[in-house]
C-alpha cells in the first residue's frame, strides 16, 4: 500500500459539492466535512448524527453553542470572510466552556481546501534552506582553493570566467614552477650528501703542507745535487 501524504501536503477540493449546494459562512463546515481534515470522532459528528432526523436543522450559532457545552475535540469557525471565498477553521480541544486548546488551523480559500503547517515544520523548513545556501557557498569557495597532488603540489584551478587557454597557461607555469624547485632541492641534498668528501680532501691538503723542510729540498733539487753539496763540506773540513 502507497504511504498518505501528509494532511499538510494536502490540497482538496470537490467541484460537485459546490455546483450543488455553493459555498457560504453556514454550509462552510459541511463542505469541510467532505475533506479528508475532517475526523468523524469530533463533536461535530456527534451533533450531526443527533440532529439529521430532526425537522429543524441547527444553524451555525446553534452549533456553536451546543459545542461549548461539550467537551473533545471540535471543528469551529474561527474567521469568515465571504466577500473573498475565505474560511479559517480552527480544530480544537474543547476542555470548558470559555476555554478550548488549538490543535490544528485549515485555510478554505477559492473552494480548496488548506491545512496551515506547524511552527516545527516552517522552522525546519526555513533551517534546511539556510543550511542548503551554506553548503553551495562553501562547495564555490572550495572551488577557488588550490588542489594538493603529490606529482604537482598544489594546483589552482581556473576559474568559471577564465578560457582554456589561461588555464592551460597556469597550468603549465605552475608545473615549470614546482620543476625548478625539485631541482633545487635534489641540488641542496647533493650537496649535503658531498660534503664528508671535502672534508676529507681538506685533511689531505694540510697534510702535504706539513712535510719536512729537507724533503721538500730533495724533491726541489734532486739527489744528485744533494750529494755534491755533501762532498764540498768534508773538502772544507779536511782543508
Amino acid at each position: 500500500m502507497s504511504e498518505q501524504p501528509a494532511l499538510d501536503e494536502l490540497q482538496w477540493r470537490a467541484p460537485e459539492w459546490i455546483q450543488m449546494f455553493g459555498l457560504r459562512t453556514d454550509n462552510v463546515l459541511e463542505y469541510f466535512a467532505q475533506s479528508p481534515f475532517y475526523d468523524r470522532s469530533s463533536n461535530n459528528q456527534v451533533l450531526k448524527m443527533q440532529s439529521q432526523f430532526n425537522a429543524p436543522v441547527l444553524q451555525p450559532k446553534e452549533v456553536t453553542q451546543a459545542l461549548s457545552t461539550m467537551r473533545g475535540i471540535e471543528f469551529a469557525i474561527a474567521m469568515a470572510l465571504p466577500a473573498s471565498a475565505l474560511w479559517i477553521i480552527r480544530k480544537q480541544n474543547r476542555i470548558s466552556p470559555s476555554e478550548a486548546v488549538a490543535l490544528a488551523t485549515y485555510f478554505v480559500i477559492n473552494e480548496n481546501i488548506y491545512m496551515a503547517p506547524s511552527v516545527y515544520s516552517i522552522i525546519s523548513s526555513r533551517m534546511l534552506a539556510g543550511v542548503r545556501g551554506l553548503r553551495e557557498a562553501l562547495v564555490l569557495a572550495a572551488d577557488r582553493l588550490p588542489k594538493f597532488a603529490p606529482t604537482l603540489g598544489y594546483t589552482y584551478y581556473p576559474t568559471a570566467q577564465e578560457d582554456e587557454e589561461t588555464a592551460k597557461e597556469r597550468v603549465q607555469e605552475q608545473m615549470m614552477a614546482r620543476a625548478l624547485a625539485n631541482a633545487r632541492q635534489f641540488e641542496l641534498e647533493q650537496s649535503y650528501l658531498n660534503m664528508p668528501n671535502r672534508e676529507s680532501q681538506s685533511q689531505q691538503g694540510l697534510q702535504k703542507s706539513t712535510v719536512p723542510a729537507e724533503s721538500q729540498v730533495g724533491e726541489k733539487h734532486g739527489p744528485g745535487v744533494v750529494a755534491t753539496a755533501a762532498m764540498k763540506r768534508r773538502r772544507k773540513k779536511e782543508k
